[in-house]
């Protein structure tokens, strides 16, 4: 038997997100080498775009940040993460 639950697309479902950023940054990403293995992976593996390599950096927009840890699992030692601090960050509206 056929599902009949209608999802709908994830940049729908994100768009209903809702974040309140920490004046604190919770992403550090200038370590990070633009060119490198790891930056390139590092924007890549990023649902959220969070990341945006430029000829002489890699930039992060923390306060957009899914915090679903992705850019953690392909970094090698160039990005220091961690969670925002209580009662900020991202706020899902949806599982």
């Amino acid at each position: 038997m056929a599902s009949t639950v209608k999802v709908p697309p994830l940049n729908v479902r994100l768009g209903a997100t809702r974040f309140d950023p920490d004046d604190a940054p919770h992403i550090d990403a200038s370590a990070l080498v633009p060119g490198s293995p790891e930056a390139r992976a590092v924007v890549a593996v990023c649902p959220a775009g969070v990341y945006r390599e430029t000829p002489t950096a890699v930039l992060a927009d923390a306060a957009a940040c899914l915090e679903c840890g992705a850019c953690l699992a392909v970094a090698s030692g160039g990005l220091r993460w961690t969670y925002p601090r209580g009662s900020t960050g991202v706020r899902f509206r949806e599982g």
